[in-house]
């Protein structure tokens, strides 16, 4: 199994009969795949559940970014 790689970007394109959905890793290597509707509202789904399962904890230099975004 390969190494584990960092996402860079994400992007989204809707084609006929679905989504493109491209991927771009830290080292430049870029995957599209082809998703259904029904897929992308699993993984959708599936993102919801991850989120609301863990509770978002911030370095406190995240935290002042984010009250600097807000003033």
């Amino acid at each position: 199994m390969s190494a584990m790689k960092i996402l860079a970007h994400i992007r989204t394109e809707e084609v006929p009969g679905g989504y493109q959905i491209t991927m771009e890793t830290d080292d430049g290597q870029v995957t599209r795949v082809f998703a259904t509707e029904n897929q992308v509202s699993d993984l959708a789904d599936e993102l919801d559940e991850l989120l609301d399962d863990d509770e978002v904890e911030f370095t406190p230099e995240q935290k002042h970014v984010d009250e600097e975004e807000l003033s």
